[in-house]
């Protein structure tokens, strides 16, 4: 008998070792296939990433340089902005607050908000999250997401000004801001402090945060992205506090994602019915994010298929920033990708992603010859993008008066006071925080900008007589002061 006890003690230990041994081969995998994106893709600064393997967190890890100019390297507790992927984090708040009673996903907003009169308050909560409610706000969306200036009291008076669109899916920030203001009505507290308390805390998210200063005093990776020379530099324009917002305002490090999806994996310490309604199919709608096709969305995660596997996803980007969150609820598996630089990075983490996934599957994962061919698509991507600056720095010069006649301040009610300068022989435009050279564009009397920063807009200026009375930003009239 005892040497039976013996022989069985044996086994166990030798079944542990051969299971921490094909855990390491797993885990040395990873760490070459992330070794060899970096170094074919150089511009990438850092890549972070998570994985969870049968519901538990299994590896977490960063590689490359959290600040390149300090030499700062990253690990699995550098902070990184996730952008979009934020909205499952709210989705699932509002899931715990109604499965507590304390919220009512299908009545009209206006029960929470009833400044909010006109259609922007007779939609449903559950509309906004999933991006159904027939109506669009730019101010709200701009000033939350790029400029910060905003109060909870203006962004309500703002929702009155919302406008109507066709019916059906339409991804949009706007849902998940009109959820952070629910939010703060049925807790009394802001919707980070909420966020704490009913997702971060209980689930031990201890480097995870919605307030930008926050993250700031702890290790964090600093955003790159390409000039105009499509060179990847350090950023300038950076988020604030006022600029976190609850479609997109979460910092967040490899070692908390993991403990995320395994949460969301397992519907851990949160309630169930929660977990359940967060993830859900609510409407159907079509997307391709490189192998991720999606069929459907939930409260901030897209329904997909991952070559034959169901997959929960989504995505985020910012200027500077990249993120690809996503999990297999059936295979209990689960990968989160994070990279501080924009451009074409999004390209990188859902590559990097679908190669993980391929090694936890046992499928074959990529060679080193395809990490080349996504770098000479990424170059190639990058050549586009040259070529595209050259075409418009040929174009002639539309404005048809001399600078000083186009410098002075131009206010909206809604989106506030866009500065027109003239430093040296160019004009500058500035809206809070956003500032950008002033570009020819196609059009007598119009100029591109770039508000925000790496997004083409156009500028079309009217005179009254030899002065400029005002400029049309897109859709919106800023009158001149």
């Amino acid at each position: 008998m005892h040497m039976m006890k013996n022989a069985i003690a044996i086994l166990a230990l030798l079944a542990v070792a051969v299971s921490a041994s094909a855990a390491d081969a797993v885990t040395r995998d990873i760490d070459a296939l992330v070794t060899e994106v970096m170094r074919q893709l150089p511009d990438v600064p850092s890549i972070g990433i998570a994985v969870v393997r049968d519901g538990k967190p299994f590896y977490s890890w960063a590689y490359g340089w959290a600040d390149r100019e300090t030499r700062t390297r990253a690990g699995a507790k550098t902070g990184y902005y996730i952008a979009s992927s934020t909205k499952s984090y709210t989705g699932l708040a509002c899931a715990v607050l109604a499965s507590r009673g304390k919220l009512d996903l299908d009545a009209p907003i206006a029960k929470y908000l009833p400044e909010v009169t006109g259609d922007a308050g007779k939609f449903s909560l559950r509309q906004y999250l999933t991006h159904s409610a027939p109506v669009i706000n730019e101010p709200v969306v701009i000033r939350t997401a790029y400029t910060g200036e905003h109060t909870p009291e203006l962004l309500v008076s703002l929702l009155i000004s919302s406008k109507p669109r066709k019916e059906g899916f339409q991804y949009d920030n706007l849902g998940y801001v009109v959820a952070s203001l629910v939010i703060e009505r049925v807790t009394g507290k802001p919707w980070q402090r909420a966020l704490d308390d009913l997702i971060f805390t209980p689930l031990k998210m201890d480097d995870t945060t919605a307030y930008m200063s926050q993250a700031s005093r702890r290790p964090i990776a600093t955003p790159y992205d390409l000039n105009r020379k499509a060179e990847m530099v350090r950023l300038e324009y950076r988020k604030n506090d006022q600029m976190m917002h609850a479609a997109g305002g979460i910092v967040t490090t490899p070692s908390d994602l993991a403990r995320w999806l395994a949460a969301n994996i397992n519907a851990s310490t949160l309630p169930a019915a929660a977990y359940a309604e967060a993830q859900r199919q609510q409407v159907a709608t079509t997307a391709t994010r490189d192998a991720f096709k999606a069929s459907g969305y939930g409260f901030g995660w897209y329904q997909a298929d991952y070559a034959g596997d169901k997959v929960l996803f989504h995505l985020g980007g910012f200027e500077g920033w990249r993120a690809h969150v996503s999990f297999m609820p059936e295979k209990k598996l689960g990968v989160a990708v994070v990279i501080n630089a924009g451009g074409v990075s999004g390209r990188v983490a859902n590559f990097v992603a679908a190669a993980i996934y391929d090694r936890l599957l046992e499928k074959a994962t990529p060679s080193a010859e395809q990490v080349a061919k996504l770098a000479t698509d990424m170059q190639q991507q990058r050549e586009r993008f040259l070529a595209d600056v050259e075409t418009r720095a040929q174009r002639p010069w539309m404005l048809q008066h001399p600078n000083a006649a186009y410098a002075g301040r131009y206010e909206n009610a809604l989106l506030g006071t866009i500065v027109i300068e003239q430093r040296g022989d160019k004009l500058v435009a500035t809206l809070a925080k956003m500032t950008s050279e002033v570009e020819a564009y196609t059009e007598p009397e119009s100029a591109r900008v770039e508000l925000p920063p790496g997004n083409g807009s156009v500028l079309r200026f009217t005179f009254q007589g030899d002065a400029v009375e005002s400029l049309k930003w897109d859709d919106e009239v800023f009158v001149k002061k």
